[in-house]
């Protein structure tokens, strides 16, 4: 969790060639880890079960089943032959999480998403709190434009600033929502992440009007490039912010603003996926 975290302090919009690499490298670093860490269990307690029936008791590691180039061929060298000496005490190691709650808890974006918006609202037991993105909030500050005309211009925008127009193009895709990121971006990171996972990963996929043209298309794609599993369809209704701050003192509520149907897209299918704007 929190990998946007890293993309907004480095500057890296999450659909980025650089950030797809970055995010790469952390899952191989990560398997690198993994795998020493079972070689040191293994050298104290003995490989898995039935161990010489594995692939990896071959010499097949995971990232052997795909074709990509390691960050660390040194290092994964001597890991292999480590393991072929030790074994391994474990069969698999890997998956990513949801971390809905942890990373709630660590006040930092969960799982491997993007964030669903610039402003959310928080319900607690000791109530209800407007939260905003911190990263967007001092790229403001230093812009000069974090006032109160932007704050309440973010909440009349359900937490975008694509129509922002005094903010500088650069920052805009920087702090673009999981709605406003083409899911091809997705689909594409994890996919490059694959190889360093042996099992799975929590992927969300973020559609505002879902159609089956679009939902065949994506999920299409995502099958083409190696996805084992998805976990939810989010659609935009479910996740709009509602404004229901209050002030108590003056007496007064803040209306809620009405709710806009985004304008119907062309539907696409799996004759023509080229064209889905989710895919784009």
């Amino acid at each position: 969790m929190g990998l946007q975290d890293v993309f907004f302090q480095l500057k890296l919009p999450f659909d980025s060639p650089a950030a797809r690499t970055l995010s790469t490298r952390i899952a191989e670093r990560i398997m690198l880890a993994a795998y020493e860490a079972s070689a040191d269990l293994a050298e104290r307690h003995g490989p898995l079960p039935a161990w010489n029936e594995t692939r990896t008791a071959h010499g097949v590691l995971h990232p052997d089943h795909y074709n990509t180039t390691p960050h660390w061929p040194d290092r994964w060298n001597a890991l292999r032959e480590r393991i072929a000496a030790t074994g391994l005490r474990n069969s698999l190691l890997l998956a990513i999480a949801p971390t809905a709650t942890i990373a709630s808890i660590a006040g930092v974006y969960e799982c491997i998403e993007p964030q669903v918006s610039n402003l959310f609202k928080r319900e607690t037991l000791s109530g209800e709190f407007l939260q905003v993105n911190t990263y967007l909030v001092q790229e403001l500050k230093n812009l000069g434009v974090w006032d109160a005309t932007t704050r309440e211009a973010l909440r009349d925008a359900n937490g975008s600033i694509q129509n922002f127009t005094q903010v500088p193009a650069d920052v805009r895709e920087l702090y673009r929502t999981a709605w406003e990121i083409p899911q091809r971006g997705l689909i594409d990171m994890a996919a490059a992440r694959t190889p360093y996972l042996d099992q799975s990963q929590s992927l969300n996929l973020f559609l505002e009007t879902p159609t089956i043209g679009k939902l065949s298309s994506m999920y299409a794609y995502a099958w083409k490039q190696g996805i084992k599993t998805t976990y939810y369809l989010r659609s935009r209704p479910a996740t709009r912010i509602a404004r229901a701050a209050s002030n108590t003192n003056a007496g007064a509520t803040v209306p809620v603003p009405a709710q806009t149907t985004p304008e119907d897209a062309v539907a696409c299918s799996l004759e023509n996926p080229e064209s889905c704007e989710a895919c784009q």
